[in-house]
């Protein structure tokens, strides 16, 4: 073997050294934008007397959440997705009116954005008694999203206030 074939295949060996090298970073480099923009929502309930009440939803991640699905619960049973139809036969179960935003199926929710999904402005202790109750102890939401990439299968759910179910 003379100095040029070492010389080639020396050459061909660190083309190919290089090659999957390349292919590594690029694949780390797609890892890591895929995780630079993923979402994360989760739910809270809130109240404050003479002040709204209720329960929100919020993306406290890095990218924007693409609901995929809803899913509602009324007392451990499936009501249908969290959508007008659906939720207002509970809302006129209450004295006043909650307010309600929908979670449509690719509805994206940005980064930053805390939306409130079934409440009311101006909380009463008395009057609003039984919506805090149902609130905390009667309702369970679960979301699927995803993120801008598509295909995570992401969740999250509501089941009310920990401190308040029986």
């Amino acid at each position: 073997m003379d100095a040029n074939s070492v010389t080639a295949i020396s050459a061909t060996a660190i083309a190919v050294a290089s090659l999957f090298v390349s292919i590594a970073e690029t694949r780390a480099s797609r890892k890591h934008n895929h995780h630079s923009v993923r979402p994360l929502l989760s739910f809270d309930c809130f109240r404050s007397t003479g002040g709204p009440a209720g329960i929100r939803i919020r993306n406290s991640g890095l990218g924007p959440a693409i609901i995929r699905s809803t899913t509602f619960y009324l007392d451990g049973n499936e009501v249908g997705p969290w959508e007008k139809p659906v939720v207002d036969p509970l809302r006129d179960t209450f004295t006043r009116w909650p307010n309600f935003t929908t979670l449509r199926q690719e509805r994206p929710i940005p980064v930053g954005q805390e939306i409130v999904i079934f409440g009311v402005d101006e909380y009463d202790l008395v009057r609003d008694a039984e919506l805090w109750e149902t609130i905390t102890e009667r309702i369970r939401i679960q979301v699927r999203y995803e993120s801008v990439y598509g295909n995570e299968r992401y969740e999250t759910s509501f089941e009310g206030s920990p401190r308040h179910q029986k």
